[in-house]
């Protein structure tokens, strides 16, 4: 073998690997997850561990085939990309390496260009969605706190609503069937709800998500993984609701308005308007019956998640 077929066979090896990993990340290993009910006694963890195994599917995948594109030896990261542009443009590359550079630069693009049209559509349609419910609701004055920051409007529906409108103009919205149909408590243990999505940003959380599935929707694990983070986000704002109020009390909302079926929503956001009735099952189940993740448990996952993020680079430096 030449000196040449032994310095590309680890390339190639390692680029395959990459390539076999972030396969593997985005079809079952994020099918296997989304149907794990564990994730669902540590929310936020399970959310980092969701954003570890997305984040190395998309880098795995653009690393492994850059890494059979180019040609390391000799030339630093970015000398060997403007090596690889200048033998494209020469038409001096194989048709194996271009097509490897084409692709993973194409799969970068669509990542990028998903986020910044999924961030500016959400935007958008939050300004709008804003102004219309400034002119159909009116401010709450009682029953309701009202949090810091953020304005509580009345919604005058039969509908049980709630959820959010977040950023720098925030808005938390409830209907008139919601306030007729719970109690006090009740109503309190909603609107805390909505609120820990606020404070948390959950709406930029999730924002990556919406990106990938609107890329590669098609991909099963995809669609899984996007489920799967907006019922855990969900989840993690149940847990915040109930240690301010109480949580039998926000189960007892929940299951109000899953039963009186008006077609409501408790607990969705702007980005997710409708809770499924699968989802508020589990949601009141974890709430009357807890039972969270032992700490070990919670350290493994995040060895897990960190283990995900440093495969790629770590590829990428042995090999190069």
């Amino acid at each position: 073998m030449t000196a040449a077929g032994t310095e590309r066979l680890p390339i190639t090896v390692a680029g395959c690997l990459l390539i076999a990993l972030g396969l593997a990340l985005a079809a079952p290993v994020s099918i296997a997850l989304a149907r794990a009910r564990w994730t669902r006694r540590a929310p936020g963890w399970s959310l980092l561990l969701w954003q570890a195994v997305c984040l190395a599917a998309g880098f795995s995948v653009v690393a492994g085939l850059a890494l059979l594109a180019v040609e390391p030896a000799g030339y630093t990261l970015v000398g060997a990309g403007l090596h690889w542009w200048s033998s494209l443009l020469a038409g001096e590359l194989s048709a194996w390496r271009a097509a490897c550079g084409l692709l993973s630069l194409a799969i970068t693009v669509v990542l990028l260009a998903s986020l910044t049209r999924t961030a500016w559509r959400t935007v958008s349609r939050r300004r709008l969605h804003r102004q219309m419910v400034d002119l159909l609701s009116r401010p709450i004055t009682a029953r309701v706190p009202l949090g810091a920051g953020c304005q509580v409007r009345l919604m005058d529906h039969r509908s049980a609503v709630a959820y959010t409108l977040p950023g720098l103009h925030a808005r938390l919205v409830v209907s008139t069937g919601l306030v007729d149909l719970l109690t006090a408590a009740e109503l309190t243990a909603v609107v805390e709800h909505e609120r820990a999505h606020l404070r948390a940003r959950h709406d930029i959380l999730i924002m990556p998500f919406q990106s990938w599935v609107a890329a590669f929707g098609r991909v099963r694990g995809v669609r899984e993984a996007g489920r799967s983070v907006g019922e855990l986000t969900e989840m993690l704002a149940d847990d915040v609701a109930a240690a301010r109020s109480a949580p039998d009390v926000l189960a007892s909302a929940l299951a109000r308005v899953a039963l009186e079926g008006r077609c409501g929503a408790v607990g969705a956001s702007a980005w997710s308007v409708a809770t499924p009735t699968t989802c508020i099952t589990d949601r009141v189940r974890r709430l009357r019956h807890p039972d969270p993740l032992p700490s070990v448990a919670r350290t493994v996952i995040v060895v897990v998640a960190a283990a995900l993020l440093a495969v790629p680079p770590t590829v990428l430096t042995l090999t190069w």
